[in-house]
């Protein structure tokens, strides 16, 4: 590699780790870098200079800060999220059959257990992944106060879940992605995680311009294009990719009704010959 202007994939390449690892590091040190649009640029000379300085700090609050602002919220957070979702997604998951009683289901981004709480009847076992442990706390007092001792916790971004490969048989994710820097890992970490012929079940926001929404809830990405959504899953190895757009119906504060953001949820599988 001889070029001096390096691309995420090629800068984790130079430092010899997985893109995982690197992403991590810009999220925990000082690393000299650009974003340029929502692509990461680097120069190689930058990198090794500092590589032989020891500078160690985090650049950016992009994991700290959902870590906290979830922290901070989780006892409220039942009625918080009644301006992100209502009932509608937990209900189109039912609708689409996808559960089995002996199944496995991971909840990615899990919060209090909107949707771990409510799929725990239907199968064997779920495992909810969260950022804030404080979520995870209200998700296992809930829990217990209505009886369910099937779920499992599990304190982690969702991008390196300590789990082994083909773990579970479905993956969900309400919620999930616009919190997320790089989305597109975190969707090989489901593809790793699902078992062949597993399924998984993502809902989201569909691309918005609410400012507003978005800085008052710590997102990241202002919602997703159906068509990059789509790309990023069949990039790691979906097949079956569907998406339906829904409006949910939730106040965000928007005044305009035209305004007013839309849902996508999406299914997709894991072929059976992946592995």
């Amino acid at each position: 590699m001889d070029r001096e202007i390096l691309n995420l994939e090629e800068a984790a390449e130079l430092f010899g780790v997985s893109i995982k690892t690197f992403i991590k590091l810009l999220k925990e040190e000082k690393v000299p870098a650009r974003k340029i649009g929502r692509e990461w640029r680097f120069s190689r000379k930058a990198l090794i200079d500092w590589l032989s300085s020891g500078d160690s700090q985090a650049y950016s609050a992009s994991e700290g800060d959902p870590r906290e602002f979830f922290d901070r919220v989780a006892p409220e957070w039942e009625q918080l999220s009644k301006i992100c979702y209502d009932e509608s997604i937990r209900n189109k998951l039912f609708e689409l059959n996808l559960l089995d009683e002996n199944m496995t289901v991971l909840d990615l981004g899990s919060g209090d257990g909107y949707l771990s709480r409510a799929v725990a009847a239907y199968v064997k076992k779920v495992i909810a992944v969260d950022i804030s442990g404080e979520m995870l706390n209200e998700l296992k007092k809930k829990a217990k106060a209505a009886g369910i001792s099937n779920i499992e916790a599990i304190e982690s971004d969702g991008q390196d879940v300590p789990l082994d490969d083909s773990s579970v048989e479905m993956v969900c994710a309400n919620m999930y992605l616009h919190h997320i820097e790089e989305p597109n890992i975190a969707i090989g970490e489901m593809y790793r995680l699902v078992k062949p012929g597993g399924k998984v079940f993502v809902a989201d926001f569909c691309i918005h311009k609410n400012e507003e929404f978005k800085e008052k809830m710590h997102d990241i990405w202002t919602g997703f294009k159906r068509q990059e959504i789509k790309k990023w899953f069949n990039d790691n190895g979906f097949t079956n990719i569907q998406i339906e757009t829904f409006q949910a119906n939730v106040d965000s504060g928007i005044v305009s009704p035209k305004d007013r953001m839309n849902i996508f949820v999406l299914t997709a599988e894991k072929p059976l010959d992946s592995e």
